[in-house]
């Protein structure tokens, strides 16, 4: 049940993915190279808040998808995670693609339509288990609070993609008489949280690992 769930969370949040019914011809052609980022573009982009708020929340998507999965072991939790993560999913799939795909072009240009999750989250350079990001927190305390956790605003990728983008939009819009500012990261990819659930905790500390 574990392995199918997982496979459902991974392809809930993969937009970019090839079908496994492709017709034979498409199976037997060469290989195409795997994917590769430029050096210049691994990690997280501090200089463009328009793409560091994608990755932000693509992070936070991740360490989600990586915590759900974990709590299926727990019997106690497997149900309510299962019933939260599917009602957040449904209510933030379009804004999930949108960053997937605005991702996918970033790091693979051309190629963007063969780039799968796992390959975003090796570009952010982010881990594949939720549990080095646990640290002091159990994972029975994690999948506990994930049901409320999920419901917060910094889960709301579709506000916080759309408050982000007009504040862009705004701040390329010129002054008479004034010289317009460095654009600031949006306050949506703020690191600094009020209190956060042990769920925010961990999924939180499974986005935030940036390459030096």
């Amino acid at each position: 049940m574990k392995q199918i769930f997982v496979g459902l969370l991974l392809a809930a949040l993969l937009t970019a993915v090839q079908a496994e019914d492709a017709p034979q011809a498409e199976q037997t052609a060469p290989a195409k190279p795997a994917l590769e980022v430029p050096p210049q573009r691994m990690g997280y982009d501090f200089d463009h808040p328009e793409i560091l708020i994608r990755q932000r929340l693509f992070g936070l998507a991740h360490g989600l998808s990586m915590l759900a999965a974990a709590c299926l072991d727990l019997p106690d939790h497997s149900t309510p995670i299962q019933n939260a993560y599917a009602a957040w999913h449904a209510e933030q799939a379009g804004a999930i693609e949108t960053l997937v795909l605005d991702l996918a072009r970033h790091y693979f240009g051309p190629r963007a339509a063969e780039a799968r999750w796992q390959d975003l989250a090796r570009a952010l350079n982010l881990n594949d288990s939720i549990h080095p990001s646990l640290g002091a927190v159990s994972l029975q305390d994690a999948c506990a609070s994930l049901p409320e956790a999920i419901a917060r605003p910094r889960y709301r990728f579709d506000k916080l993609l759309a408050e982000a983008d007009a504040s862009a939009s705004t701040k390329m819009q010129p002054v008479a008489g004034a010289t317009s500012p460095s654009p600031a990261v949006p306050s949506a990819v703020s690191t600094e949280q009020p209190a956060p659930a042990a769920a925010d905790s961990a999924s939180a500390d499974a986005s935030q690992r940036p390459t030096e």
